[in-house]
């Protein structure tokens, strides 16, 4: 919805505004309009336009006084904390807000940061562009060098949030409410669980455990490739120097080179990562070259993109044993793999595997279909 500038000069007026206060408000306000940005002066004004009482929202992010009208909740403790476990068997902790704050950052998320401008070698968040649009960048490579940011999410503080709605063009105490709705403190534990490595990289963040961006918040992935525009630009540029391939998804740069052209030094690329205000985890670094396994974020890149045959030869299998042997037989026999499950929690595991494959080769994937119909889910 466009700004009413004519009615805000009039009430201003109306006001005794001076001339200097309505000439830099509407020169705030169109500067936002201009990049379809919603023009907003304050946390009331903010307040105002998702529909919600500044009270509240003041309250939200522990900026309020107090009301007896409002349960008094700091920000900090308005998240879930849960544990999910990953395939190298540690575990990232998630936080996830709570329903309340989760609408607010999904309004920021719609109206503020969905209207950046990422680079075109960013992959990952984005609407109608998935790991296979990643992959496909480095198919056939004669050489593929991945590189893992160390702690992505946790390098990304409250006061790099600040600057992202700051760069955005609005004022700054406003866009530091923004950067307090969209971050969060880990709990004590979560710090001291860092590997001797990443504290040794990351001390003053372990020191100081700054509020950072949430795993499971709406708003966070947007801000963390708002984040990464730049240094995404650099590789980009640097790219097309060198003539090597270059995209990210997330935390995962992959760069790879095809019919010549130079792959850039890790030297190089430690540096602009750095320079950036990241880091790299060097465990994670790795070339793979032609006639070896090629992979890009979980797709094999040699021939083509694909799935791997290991991954569709395991999803054939399960569904091969279910009709021979029937599902409750085969859960049995693998509940170490699959405890606790039932017939109906299998059916969703499976066939959501089935999906995935589709996505990525609808041809590998139609006798799977076909079988997987077969199935009697009943015995």
């Amino acid at each position: 919805m466009s700004f009413p500038f004519e009615q805000f000069i009039i009430q201003a007026r109306e006001q005794n505004k001076s001339l200097e206060f309505i000439d830099a408000c509407l020169s705030y306000g169109k500067a936002l309009e201009e990049k379809e940005l919603p023009v907003i002066f304050s946390l009331e004004h903010l307040a105002i336009q998702i529909g919600i009482q500044s009270v509240y929202l003041r309250n939200l992010i522990g900026d309020g006084k107090w009301d007896i009208n409002y349960e008094y909740e700091h920000k900090y403790k308005r998240y879930n904390y849960f544990k999910l476990k990953k395939r190298d068997g540690k575990f990232r902790e998630i936080m996830a807000p709570a329903k309340d704050l989760k609408y607010i950052q999904k309004w920021i998320l719609v109206n503020i940061l969905s209207k950046y401008v990422l680079a075109d070698s960013c992959k990952g968040f984005r609407k109608g562009i998935s790991i296979k649009d990643n992959a496909k960048v480095h198919e056939n490579s004669e050489v593929i060098l991945k590189v893992d940011l160390l702690k992505f999410y946790d390098t990304i503080t409250e006061k790099r949030v600040c600057s992202v709605f700051k760069s955005l063009g609005y004022v700054s105490n406003l866009a530091y409410s923004f950067a307090k709705i969209t971050t969060a403190k880990h709990r004590e534990s979560y710090w001291k669980d860092f590997d001797e490595n990443s504290k040794e990289i990351l001390n003053e963040l372990v020191d100081n455990k700054p509020p950072i961006l949430p795993q499971g918040a709406p708003t966070s992935p947007a801000i963390s490739n708002i984040l990464a525009t730049k240094m995404d630009y650099r590789f980009e540029a640097l790219s097309r120097k060198l003539n090597f391939r270059y995209s990210r998804y997330a935390d995962d740069l992959t760069f790879s080179i095809k019919n010549g052209g130079k792959l850039p030094s890790l030297k190089l690329i430690t540096t602009i990562i750095s320079d950036e205000g990241f880091f790299i985890n060097s465990k994670k670094t790795k070339y793979m070259k032609r006639g070896c396994k090629q992979y890009v974020t979980g797709l094999t890149t040699s021939n083509g993109t694909n799935v791997s045959k290991e991954y569709r030869k395991t999803i054939t299998e399960h569904i091969y044993y279910c009709r021979k042997y029937g599902v409750n037989s085969h859960l049995e026999r693998r509940k170490e793999e699959f405890p606790k499950y039932n017939n109906i929690k299998f059916h969703n595991w499976l066939y959501g595997h089935m999906c995935f494959i589709k996505s990525i080769n609808e041809k590998a994937s139609k006798k799977m279909l076909e079988d997987f119909n077969k199935i009697n889910w009943y015995v």
